[in-house]
């Protein structure tokens, strides 16, 4: 009977101990009728060491999900948070998603919200998602505009192949292109998420390309369509959505809305990196960053615009071709 009780209490102590050592991650929000699949998706990672992350956990909204203490990325029906998440031990972390309604600019029939990916601040959740995972967050269908389970698991999982697996032993592979060598050079020295941005080139429609690196060491740049937040809606309906920026669109319409959602800041830092810096233009190879067609900022690194966001040409760190 001693034995019995005094292991009824080891187990009881060990299982306390455990909960102890757990924490809780909430994110509260009405998701929209259109919002399919309606799951938080959490990946805890260790953001210090690239590629260092958890399985992915699923869970439901308004309901708080017990993990291990840690870093966090964060999305909901492919937005994502725009900056990492910390759960402590014993701590409960509540998120909040934003309600967005179609705005009224917006007319027609099968309205959809994709994340407006010519911003900075879903620029970086890219960065960021890469740096940690070392490939995308969400899986994606390229023929379909969205989130893969709007269109069936059978359906080919696009984006999940960029993995950049060859960049660390490009060297073994002999004589490769200059253009694979530029990208894995950024690959392997990216020491932050915004180190990663000569694999991207962002586009004002919302579409981006990738520089994917192949074996036996060929850049393919693949083009991403945008990314979907919701299936095709009316304009009665709504979206729940993290902080980010979205843009609304009807079918057979030319013409699209921009709303941005939640506190996101426009000029200041994310994750490190000063969006404010202003330098001189830089002379290269005898050219004049003040009159080049393409350049690089801390940002963005395939500027072609002043107009696009994080491509003032003040803030030009270099005009070399791109």
């Amino acid at each position: 009977m001693k034995n019995w009780m005094m292991t009824t209490a080891l187990v009881m102590f060990a299982s306390l101990a455990q909960a102890q050592s757990m924490g809780f991650l909430q994110v509260n929000g009405q998701p929209g009728r259109f919002q399919i699949f309606q799951k938080v998706k959490a990946v805890r990672c260790v953001l210090g060491q690239r590629g260092t992350c958890d399985a992915p956990v699923f869970f439901n909204l308004n309901t708080p999900q017990s993990v291990p203490p840690g870093t966090y990325l964060v999305g909901f029906e492919n937005s994502l948070y725009p900056e990492p998440v910390i759960v402590d031990a014993g701590g409960n972390t509540t998120l909040a998603l934003e309600t967005v309604a179609v705005p009224t600019q917006v007319r027609g029939a099968k309205i959809r919200a994709f994340r407006d990916l010519s911003t900075l601040v879903e620029q970086k959740k890219i960065y960021l998602t890469m740096f940690a995972m070392n490939r995308h967050f969400f899986r994606l269908d390229k023929e379909n505009f969205g989130d893969l389970y709007l269109t069936g698991a059978w359906d080919r999982d696009y984006v999940q192949r960029f993995t950049y697996e060859v960049c660390p032993r490009l060297d073994s592979y002999g004589e490769t292109a200059a253009a694979a060598r530029n990208v894995c050079k950024a690959w392997n020295a990216a020491k932050e998420p915004n180190g990663l941005r000569d694999l991207f080139n962002f586009s004002n429609d919302g579409t981006f390309q990738e520089m994917w690196v192949t074996f036996p060491g060929d850049v393919i740049p693949s083009k991403h369509p945008r990314y979907l937040v919701s299936a095709p809606m009316t304009e009665a309906d709504t979206i729940a959505v993290f902080p980010g920026v979205y843009r609304f669109q009807a079918e057979g319409k030319t013409t699209s809305v921009a709303v941005r959602v939640g506190s996101v800041p426009q000029n200041s830092s994310f994750f490190g990196i000063s969006l404010n810096t202003l330098k001189s233009f830089i002379s290269l190879d005898g050219e004049d960053c003040s009159t080049a067609r393409t350049w690089k900022t801390e940002s963005r690194a395939y500027c072609k615009d002043d107009r696009s966001e994080g491509c003032d040409r003040v803030t030009a760190e270099s005009c070399e071709p791109m």
